[in-house]
This record gives C-alpha cells, sequence and structure tokens, in this order.
C-alpha cells in the first residue's frame, strides 16, 4: 500500500470487532491476515455484509488448511488469496493474485501460489542437495533477485508442479524422529484442526526415553465444544499412520501465540512440561 500510495488501516492489537469496524468504516477492499484470524472471522460468523467491501484477502504468515479456506469464502463470498515468504526472502516467494486464482483456484488449492517473476525456485533432495523431479517434495530453496545471486535454503518442505505453483508440506526443522520414524507436526495438525469443534492446535516433539522424541498436541476448541482428548485421538488414529499419534492432548483456552499470532513452538512445549 505504501509503495503505490494507497491508504492503509492499522489495528494495534487484533480483536474481531475492532477488524470488522475498520472494514466497515473505511470500506477496505483489501486486508492482508494470518491463518488464525481467517479461523476466528470464520467462527464469529459475521453477517456477509460486514465484508461486502472486501475485493479478496490476502492470507500469509503460515499454513491456511483448505477446508478452513473454502469454508471463508463460502460463508463470505470473499476469495483467499495465500502467499508464502520468509524474512530471509525479504518478502514472499510465491503468491496467489486474482488473475490466478480466477484460472487456477479451483484446480490448485493446496497452494500457496506461484513463484513470483524474478524469482527462482529449486526443490532439493534433503539427503543428496540434488535437485529432485517436478512435483515431488524436497527442501524449497530460492534465489531473489533483491538479495543477490546466492541461493538461499530453507528449512522447508515443499514441491513445484508444471506451472509454477508451490505447495508446502511442512517443515524439516520441525520434524519429530519417534524410534526412526519421522513425523511432520504439520500433517498431525492438519488432522486436527479437520474436526469442527478444534479452532486451532499445534504439535510438537518432546523427550522420550525410550524412543527418543513423541509427539505432543496442544489444542484450542470453539466455544461450547464438548470433543475430549480420547475424541481426537481416535480421528488421528484413523487418519494416520499409529505412530503419529501423539501420547497427550492439552486442551488450553488460548494457544500460546508469537507476536505474529503463528502458535508458539515453545509456547506448546511448555504446557508439556507443566502438565508432565
Amino acid at each position: 500500500a505504501i509503495y503505490v500510495g494507497k491508504r492503509m488501516a492499522l489495528l494495534e492489537r487484533f480483536s474481531v470487532p475492532a477488524w470488522v469496524q475498520v472494514v466497515k468504516t473505511h470500506r477496505l477492499r483489501r486486508v492482508g491476515v494470518q491463518p488464525a484470524v481467517v479461523r476466528m472471522l470464520l467462527e464469529a460468523d459475521l453477517p456477509a455484509a460486514d465484508l461486502s467491501s472486501l475485493d479478496f484477502v490476502m492470507c500469509g504468515s503460515g499454513p491456511l488448511d483448505v477446508a478452513t479456506r473454502d469454508a471463508f469464502e463460502q460463508r463470505y463470498g470473499v476469495p483467499v488469496l495465500t502467499a508464502y515468504g520468509a524474512t530471509e526472502f525479504a518478502g514472499s516467494v510465491c503468491a496467489w493474485t486474482p488473475d490466478l486464482y480466477r484460472e487456477f483456484g479451483a484446480r490448485k488449492r493446496e497452494s500457496s501460489g506461484r513463484v513470483l517473476p524474478g524469482v527462482r525456485v529449486r526443490i532439493l533432495d534433503a539427503d543428496t542437495g540434488a535437485e529432485v523431479p517436478t512435483g515431488q517434495s524436497g527442501i524449497l530453496t530460492a534465489q531473489v533477485p533483491l538479495l543477490g545471486p546466492d541461493w538461499i535454503r530453507t528449512t522447508d518442505i515443499a514441491s513445484i508442479d508444471a506451472d509454477g505453483f508451490i505447495t508446502l508440506h511442512g517443515r524439516a526443522d520441525g520434524a519429530i524422529n519417534r524410534g526412526g520414524f519421522k513425523i511432520l507436526p504439520e500433517t498431525v495438525r492438519a488432522v486436527l484442526i479437520s474436526h469442527p469443534q478444534v479452532r486451532d492446535a499445534g504439535v510438537v516433539g518432546v523427550p522420550d526415553g525410550r524412543l527418543g522424541e513423541v509427539p505432543f498436541a496442544a489444542v484450542e476448541t470453539v466455544a461450547g465444544a464438548r470433543v475430549t482428548e480420547d475424541d481426537l485421538l481416535a480421528v488421528i488414529r484413523e487418519a494416520l499412520p499409529a505412530h503419529h499419534v501423539p501420547v497427550a492432548v492439552a486442551f488450553v483456552d488460548e494457544l500460546p501465540r508469537t507476536p505474529s499470532l503463528k502458535v508458539s513452538v515453545p509456547g506448546v512445549a511448555a504446557l508439556y512440561r507443566r502438565a508432565s
């Protein structure tokens, strides 16, 4: 907005009522939010008219599951355009635009968007460092013109298709090694948040004397939820191999979060230490 001379509205602290008031007062056309905010707005079940000024919602800073994205778009009639970037890239590497959404949106729902002009992306095998074939997952590396000719290696596991769209599959540095079995926390989290009574979740590896590491989950439920730990563990057992099942699930009113509203990994780990 600053670059093109547009007006911009900022909230000192997010709340659903304050956000909605700003959108309605200024008739905002484009907003940028985090995935947690999309879930909060969906749960608030706002009148669609409250968001009627919006052309689209831009969402970044973390993964947004397809089910939540679909539900938001169906409820409010506003497209959600995701993007992927990182601090080390000084911005985004890929993103959805309104034109791309119209052409590919229905076919590439899990993608974080197409590689931006001028940016080059390679997907590398985590062990050999060799570039993997199109469509296969590996470690994402990128060359960003703004930062020079060097290739920057991330810890994100991703794939890129023939049309240049990137799909994220988790983080290599957060993988849990449970007795030799590798578990991506995001895989378990995706199953947890698919439950209609779970607003958000965090999954981390915690120490185990026999297996080295085991998964632990913390969940934030919607108001009035009756779901139990056994219910959620059963959902995971049905969807994933047995070694993905957490040793425990903690229920909290609010998950610990970073200033950018991402679930805090150290904060979730601290919940386990307090519980044990």
